[in-house]
């Protein structure tokens, strides 16, 4: 499964503009008075601007060479703290074999950068934002877990290792085999590394360039083929 496009909804354009592109350095791909949409390696990840009143809250994260972890600690540190846990600013994941950091954005979604033992090294002295290699998970926060759980496994999207649905937390959704997920989860859970609870948020996804899958503003979700 690839993760092709991500759309978030902001309140401060202007400021996710400055962060994302001209302090950590990625790729405009288009601009409109209100919205952009970055590079993220193979993914694209595009913002949008919302009313003030709109509650939203999202995780996601960049798979980075398996090979550049510190150099990209390093990288991000400069302009953005990292998220500390019990005073550790990393963490393992011994299951997955693979290493990440978390920071927030401007607009405090929770960030996180993840080295997987399957990800591609490449051969580099430092980090840039042109290493990142794209987008390796995104959450899906609704009401109907288990409705939408469904509805994605007919879709070919599996809960990793064909484990079964929890509706009282977080589900990874995709091939145990791949780089990316869907984080299904339910509103009220609070992210690893921070102490945001996961909200309800209006989002746009595309799977394989192809598989659209949307949360309405009123938290309803659907997809279109």
């Amino acid at each position: 499964m690839k993760i092709s496009k991500v759309t978030l909804y902001v309140h401060d354009l202007s400021r996710m503009e400055n962060f994302y592109c001209s302090k950590l350095g990625f790729k405009m791909l288009q601009k409109t008075p209100t919205s952009f949409a970055i590079k993220i390696g193979e993914s694209i990840l595009a913002f949008e601007e919302t009313h003030p009143e709109e509650q939203k809250q999202y995780h996601f994260a960049f798979n980075i060479p398996s090979n550049l972890f510190q150099e990209a600690k390093n990288w991000l540190g400069a302009d953005a703290p990292l998220l500390k846990d019990n005073g550790q600013d990393e963490v393992n994941f011994e299951r997955i074999d693979a290493h990440s950091f978390y920071f927030y954005d401007p607009e405090e979604n929770v960030v996180e950068l993840i080295a997987r033992s399957i990800n591609p090294e490449i051969d580099a002295d430092s980090f840039t934002a042109e290493a990142i290699q794209s987008i390796g998970e995104i959450n899906l926060t609704v009401d109907d877990l288990l409705n939408v759980g469904e509805q994605l496994k007919t879709l070919g999207i599996p809960v990793r290792n064909n484990e079964r649905l929890v509706e009282t937390s977080l589900n990874f959704m995709g091939d145990s085999r791949g780089d990316a997920y869907l984080l299904l989860g339910p509103k009220k859970r609070k992210w690893y590394f921070s102490e945001k609870d996961a909200v309800v948020s209006r989002i746009q996804i595309i799977i394989d360039d192809k598989l659209q899958l949307n949360i309405e503003e009123d938290g309803k979700f659907h997809y279109k083929k």
